[in-house]
């Protein structure tokens, strides 16, 4: 008696015939005997019964196997749909509506068909990124030049950005920046800087050795004004 795959017409549902021997009462005991293995989605034809002991004719017409990988987990499952699309729907596999399927849902299902489901989620994201103060100087004619002064120390400030962050199968592949705010205005550094310049006077004068003290006389200088003598013998 033949035994095994006896009819291949159809090529996502073969055809196989096995007996078990008389003295088996359990199907179980003859697909173990057999080293066969029937599938929840095969469909099985036995006769006679098992339980009479007497042998049986075991008809098997396999279901597809359907390799899916869905996000990086993969698993083998047996269909007699047709179609990528009806495969999903009878498996209760929801499609997210970025969701990218592979091949397309419309391809008829064969003995090699691999389905690969990448999940696209598009989420937003903010992110805070600091904001540089700017140094403003100011001049100022009353205090001399080379001196400064701070008025008011720097402040960074803060922006919130907004990102379209793109992932698939939770790993990202983008983002794209969509929106700015200003959380907290920076605050400029403020200085001041001297602009007066000091001028030193040279010249000669005149000066008088008087009881009350030296004296000194020069003819641009007003009545009272002090000066500094610096050669006394001349």
């Amino acid at each position: 008696m033949v035994s095994g795959i006896v009819d291949t017409a159809d090529a996502n549902h073969p055809k196989e015939v096995y007996y078990g021997r008389p003295g088996l009462f359990l199907l179980s005991d003859m697909t173990s005997d057999l080293s066969i293995r029937i599938y929840p989605e095969d469909k099985t034809e036995i006769f006679p019964a098992p339980n009479l002991g007497l042998g049986s004719k075991i008809t098997i017409n396999r279901a597809l196997p359907v390799t899916i990988n869905d996000a990086g987990s993969i698993t083998i499952v047996r269909t007699w749909e047709k179609q990528i699309k009806d495969f999903l729907s009878e498996q209760k596999i929801i499609l997210g509506d970025q969701d990218k399927v592979d091949p397309d849902i419309n391809t008829w299902l064969r003995s090699d068909t691999r389905i690969n489901i990448t999940r696209v989620a598009e989420t937003e994201i903010k992110e805070e990124e600091s904001i540089a103060y700017k140094t403003i100087t100011k001049e100022d004619p009353s205090m001399e030049k080379g001196r400064s002064k701070v008025e008011s120390a720097g402040k960074n400030g803060v922006k919130i950005k907004t990102f379209l962050v793109r992932r698939e199968n939770g790993q990202e592949v983008s983002r794209k920046l969509v929106g700015e705010e200003i959380k907290t205005p920076p605050e400029n550094k403020i200085v001041t800087v001297g602009t007066r310049v000091v001028e030193l006077g040279r010249g000669r004068a005149s000066w008088y050795d008087w009881i009350s003290g030296m004296t000194a006389a020069h003819n641009s200088l007003p009545m009272g004004s002090y000066v500094r003598v610096t050669a006394v013998n001349s």
